[in-house]
């Protein structure tokens, strides 16, 4: 068979070259009958050309798959579940004829590749969003039309225009490949993005993926005419199709609008409520409250406890999350999805060898039994001969194969058969002897466990192929075995020591770390610490012997390479679920589990070290707690399975949890006995001294870090503008742009809105009509701004540009006009993902001048004035900065206060308010952009030399807890009372009614600690709170005996032992109760220091005042309070508590009875009248039975008269 295209016929290929795409798509089209699609090929008897019968079942396989060839039967809906359950049954199949037909044409290789890449990362990530599952479908759409090729037998083939068909599709072939990498990236992108941060930015979204689906159907039309054409098709069936596609493709966007999941319409629905994506960002309430109304179902089921255990929300990063635009989001995944890509790639390279032989090995063995597809000879030899079918119990399994070893060991120097029948050759030698000592009954759920993968108790061939798979080559199946019996534990006993010896050294080089890198420190210990805790503390560790574990050390140190490796490529980043899985390979994540932790904190702990001599960036350590909460997901995700598997099987989780897996997720299935506050106050941990000495001196931080270090340049350095090249050679009107601009730009409530903004623009080198810059923003964040310039006629140049900013902001636009000098540049900007606008004002002058130029507001008449007063402020600004005035310091100090205030009120801290309108544009006034990002820094290095208290918010006003940490030492069973600083908290009570652990109330009278550095919720708690209790005793015992020398003393004054030692005692007394601020005598209520060596009291005044003590006190050490004596304060306090709670019962029971009282009367009315009721029914029986006896009185009467009738017939008879 063949087609004419020009002078010569183009050759359709037969049976041979795409013989095993027909048999993968013989099974396919089986599978697909199961939908009713794709039989009436096979109801006619004529036999069809090979060729045909693929392009028959590969249609059929496309359209139960694609969504564009539903047409008008199914709604865009039904076409979306229904494809996304066909894509992974149908994907094999189009993938294996796309590889057949890259083997002829190997140009479209390239585009193949990336297809099967992209599919896998999705499959691994499964997240089951229906957008993304759409694209995927769509691509999957686009690449079904290479399929046609395989009508082409020879590439070199020219067709009727002269060209090769790898001429005219290879430009197409190269831009699905790059479609289809981008695509990917941004659905890695978009699926790493929260539910809120989809709702802020999902117009975005759409628009950014409805290009996608346009570009794929694009592609299709593109790569189906070309082959139309060259295959000499009727140009108008091509047409037709393509308006085919068009329409179907409208379709497909208009599901891409109703596909939102129900969580992100509550969302939407929330912040449409509440003013939109603006206000709900300005207000901290309505940011608590959307992130308040996920629903527990939202967030997935892996992310477990401590997937989002954060009490402590930090606005901050929320906002910034909230407000970066997908763009960016995208550009700032594409290097980290390359990587992954780049993994993906070398993984099919790796099993490509393995599946070539397992596909010979199921081909051959399509028509033979189970056992036939089992790659090991021993374990085919004992399948077959115990004739187990699919699955075996893995009891059964592994104590018939303990017993087929042991006996095939036993005869096998007597040349004999363990079983028989047996077809292939033993692998089993007399080298795998000493095997037999460690493959026993005792350690037999330990093999179960790496046999049977997914724990459901069964074995199926599978798995028995995957065990055999991951052996090391060199090994035989019982050194295997034998390396899962006891050398895996003996490993992970090993890793579980280092990994509890790193956090003990991270916990000691703390107190060395700079104050600028000590909360980055204490967020991510207090993220990492006590999760990984649970998973070594839980494990069940066994002694290590030195020559059992050489028999297992090279598959050791050749995985730990392996991970070490696979992390340095993506430069220890662990971003997704899929990536986790790249890493650790196949399988269960606790076969790699300790070894992976332990490279991570080992790297963490280097960048700790470093802590203490740089300043790192925030977001390093953050990085690093991100990577390790994606490993806690996997460990969550494999225990729920767990769980969910034991109730199936009707087993109590928490008996299996401690047998299963040595323990491990013993205390991640329930955490409670570890940590409990009666456990916790009794706990001791390892604190070693820190030694730089025995560390590693050679550590390169430009390896280690993945973010530069913090900014150490001048901040307020103002560099001149030098022109470089491309602004010498700049012809106008772009000349005119060009140099230093400075200026602000405002809103419609306030000018200026925000700093001032400085600029040096430069010439573009790509475009004599560009012109572009880069700079920082105040808080930090880089932009880059690019612009063009276009020629209107009288009405001078046009100039427009965009400010696109790494992080936090929406891209801004800019269009605008030079003035009449060409100094001045005005015009209006606008953002359209948020919908604000404005005017903006910029001037060729230094930031320092531009503080006095006249702004167009300021209402001056005519230009003299503007200039006068200009050169009068700058001038005498001039003066005063040469004199160092008062006048100067206390109007910067006035701007700089303004402007922290300002900060304070944006980062979200409590108690402080924006100044009024006018104050703050005069503010951003007279503030240099250098100026302002000197603040900014001076806010940010207080902000995190500040402690602040993760996971911990007061009891009373539920915040967080920043500064001075209170914690109660009479209260809490489960946990602790905390309690902030502010004076309303610290003097509340908090009754049982908010804690419901609390037995009685905390009281002001109260024994507390006043901590003021972070202490660790659970590994620091029990030494501090036996510290705190030790220093109590010590203040007790001395209070006490002042109180004692002072009973001892006469009415009038006078001592009665007036003795030498009296007085020296009188001496020592005061000398110890004297205050270390002011020294004056202290008495209770005052506060005791728990650091200090000596006896060091503070009185009231002097805690809350004074900053300076003698006897070598520090401000940041720990106190505890002496209260009054408890039978005066406690129990007046006691009292009024009882008092209020007993008048809050007597509200509550006078209520009671009077809803009582009311029921009762309502209950009574209906009884009234039920009462009417029956009584009216009572007569109405009365009724009936009187009628019915006069019934039966008349019926007896006739009954006579029959019977005296019937008595005179039969007289008569007789």
């Amino acid at each position: 068979m063949s087609t004419a295209v020009g002078d010569e016929p183009v050759k359709v290929v037969r049976k041979r070259p795409f013989r095993s795409a027909t048999i993968a798509l013989e099974r396919a089209t089986a599978s697909v009958e199961r939908f009713g699609i794709g039989g009436k090929a096979r109801r006619s008897g004529k036999k069809e050309d090979p060729v045909l019968s693929i392009n028959t079942k590969v249609e059929s396989v496309a359209d139960l798959v694609s969504p564009l060839a539903s047409g008008a039967q199914a709604s865009a809906v039904k076409v979306v579940q229904y494809g996304s359950n066909a894509l992974v049954e149908g994907l094999p199949e189009l993938l294996k004829v796309l590889k057949d037909i890259a083997a002829v044409h190997p140009f479209i290789q390239l585009a193949v590749g990336a297809f099967e890449v992209a599919i896998e990362l999705d499959m691994k990530r499964r997240e089951n969003d229906k957008r993304i599952n759409l694209l995927l479908l769509e691509m999957r759409d686009m690449m079904t039309a290479l399929v046609d090729l395989q009508q082409i037998s020879d590439p070199a083939h020219v067709g009727k225009d002269g060209k090769t068909v790898q001429e005219r599709l290879e430009g197409f072939v190269n831009l699905i490949n790059d479609d289809i990498k981008d695509c990917a990236n941004a659905c890695d992108a978009y699926a790493k993005k929260t539910a809120p941060a989809r709702v802020f930015g999902a117009p975005i979204w759409d628009s950014k993926l409805q290009q996608y689906v346009k570009r794929f159907t694009k592609r299709r039309a593109d790569i189906e005419f070309a082959l139309a054409i060259h295959l000499g098709i009727s140009v108008d069936i091509a047409q037709r199709k393509l308006d085919t596609l068009d329409s179907k493709m409208d379709q497909v966007l208009q599901y891409l609008h109703r596909c939102t999941p129900p969580e992100e319409k509550d969302l939407a629905a929330f912040v449409r409520l509440r003013g939109g994506n603006a206000a709900v960002l300005e207000n901290d309430r309505l940011l608590y409250e959307l992130v308040d109304q996920r629903t527990p179902t939202s967030s997935n089921v892996a992310d477990g406890k401590w997937g989002r255990r954060h009490s402590t929300m930090d606005l901050y990063e929320l906002r910034g999350e909230l407000s970066e635009d997908p763009e960016i989001s995208i550009a700032r995944n594409r290097e980290t999805f390359g990587r992954k890509f780049e993994m993906q790639e070398r993984e099919f390279e790796r099993i490509q060898a393995i599946v070539h032989e397992e596909n010979k090995l199921i081909i051959k063995s399509v028509s033979a039994g189970p056992h036939d597809r089992i790659r090991d000879n021993d374990l085919h030899n004992i399948w077959r001969e115990m004739r187990w079918r699919g699955n075996v119990k893995a009891r059964h399994f592994v104590l018939a194969l303990r017993d087929y070893c042991f006996e095939r060991l036993r005869k096998l120097k007597e040349n004999e058969q363990t079983f028989a029948d047996v077809d292939r050759p033993t692998n089993i030698t007399e080298h795998d002897e000493w095997t037999l000592e460690y493959i026993s009954v005792t350690r037999l759920q330990a093999i179960i466990e790496a046999f049977d993968d997914d724990a459901s108790g069964f074995i199926t061939v599978p798995e028995v192929n995957a065990f055999v798979a991951s052996k090391p080559q060199q090994w035989s199946l019982l050194h295997w075995m034998s390396y899962w019996a006891v050398g895996w534990q003996m490993t992970m006993s090993r890793y579980a020591s280092e990994i509890d010896h790193l956090l003990e050294k991270m916990f000691s080089v703390k107190s060395h770390i700079l104050p600028a890198n000590r909360r980055s420190v204490e967020r991510y210990l207090d993220s990492v610490w006590s999760p990984i805790t649970e998973l070594t503390t839980a494990f069940r560790r066994v002694e290590r012997y030195d020559t059992v574990a050489e028999r297992f050390q090279s598959y050791v140190d050749a995985e730990e390479t392996r991970l070490r490796e696979e992390l340095a490529r993506m430069r220890y980043d662990i971003d997704a679920a899929d990536t986790l899985q790249l890493i650790t390979g196949p399988g269960r994540i606790e076969k790699n589990l300790f070894p992976l932790l332990y490279l991570l904190l080992k790297r963490d702990y280097e960048i700790v070290r470093l802590a203490r001599t740089v300043v790192i960036h925030k977001d390093e350590l953050w990085d690093s707690t991100d990577t390790l909460r994606w490993v806690f997901r996997a460990v969550s995700k494999r225990c729920v399975d767990l769980e969910n598997l034991f109730k199936q099987q009707n087993l109590d989780p928490a008996q299996q949890f401690k047998v299963f897996s040595s323990e491990l997720f013993r205390y991640w299935h329930d955490p409670s006995p570890l940590w409990s506050t009666d456990r916790l106050r009794e706990a001791h941990f390892l604190e070693p001294q820190y030694n730089d000495a025995e560390e590693d001196q050679l550590i390169d931080a430009t390896q280690l870090l993945n973010h530069p270090v913090d900014y150490t340049e001048n901040p307020l350095a103002s560099p001149q503008f030098v022109p470089i090249h491309e602004d010498i050679r700049a012809m106008e009107p772009l000349k005119s742009i060009l140099g230093q601009w400075s200026g602000y730009i405002g809103g419609t409530s306030m000018f200026p809105s925000e700093p001032m903004l400085s600029f040096h623009l430069h010439a573009s080198a790509s475009s004599p009509i560009e012109f572009v810059t880069s700079g920082a923003v105040p808080i930090g964040t880089r932009y880059r701004l690019k612009g063009v310039v276009t020629p209107d006629g009288a009405n001078g140049a046009l100039y427009t540009f965009t400010i696109e900013y790494a992080a936090r902001f929406w891209p801004v636009s800019f269009k605008g006009r030079l003035g009449d000098d060409g100094r001045e540049l005005s015009g209006t900007w606008s953002c359209k993902h948020d919908g604000k606008e404005g005017k903006f004002f910029l001037r060729q002058l230094p930031p320092d001048a531009m503080r006095f130029w006249p702004l167009p507001a300021d209402g001056l008449p005519n230009k003299t004035q503007v200039l006068w007063q200009f050169a009068i402020c700058a001038v005498r600004d001039q003066v005063h900065r040469k004199m160092l005035s008062l006048r100067l310091l206390r109007a910067r100090q006035a701007v700089r206060q303004r402007y922290l205030a300002v900060i304070r009120a944006t980062e979200s801290e409590r108690g402080v308010e924006l100044p009024d309108t006018e104050a703050l544009a005069l503010c951003y006034r007279r503030m240099t952009p250098s100026e302002a990002r000197y603040f900014y820094m001076m806010y940010e290095s207080r902000r995190r030399i500040s402690p602040k208290h993760f996971g911990i918010s007061c009891a009373n006003c539920r915040s967080d807890i920043f500064g001075s940490r209170v914690m109660c030492l009479d209260c809490g069973i489960r946990t602790t009372v905390d309690l902030c600083e502010r004076h309303d908290c610290r003097e509340a009570t908090i009754g049982p009614d908010r804690r419901d652990d609390l037995i009685s109330p905390h009281l002001p009278s109260h024994r507390v600690l006043k901590v003021r550095r972070v202490v660790h919720r659970h590994r620091e708690f029990g030494a501090t709170y036996r510290a705190a209790q030790a220093a109590l005793i010590r203040a007790e015992e001395a209070l006490n005996d002042a109180d004692e020398f002072a009973s001892s003393q006469t009415p009038h004054g006078h001592s009665r032992r007036p003795s030498a030692v009296v007085t020296k005692t009188e001496e020592l007394v005061n000398r110890e109760l004297s205050c270390a601020g002011c020294r004056a005598v202290v008495s209770r209520p005052c506060w005791y220091c728990v650091e200090c060596d000596g006896e060091c009291f503070i009185c009231t005044a002097c805690e809350s005042a004074r900053t300076t003590f003698s006897g070598g006190h520090k401000p940041n050490h720990s106190l505890v309070r002496c209260a009054l004596p408890r039978d005066d304060s406690a129990k007046a306090g006691e009292f009024q508590w009882s008092h209020s709670r007993i008048d809050d019962l007597e509200d509550t029971l006078v209520a009671m009875q009077r809803d009582s009282t009311a029921r009762f009367d309502a209950l009574d009315g209906r009884l009234a009248a039920l009462e009417d009721h029956s009584s009216g029914l009572g007569t109405t029986v009365e009724a009936v039975q009187t009628v019915s006896i006069r019934e039966f009185e008349s019926l007896d009467a006739r009954l006579q008269r029959m019977e005296a009738l019937l008595a005179n017939v039969l007289a008569k008879l007789l």
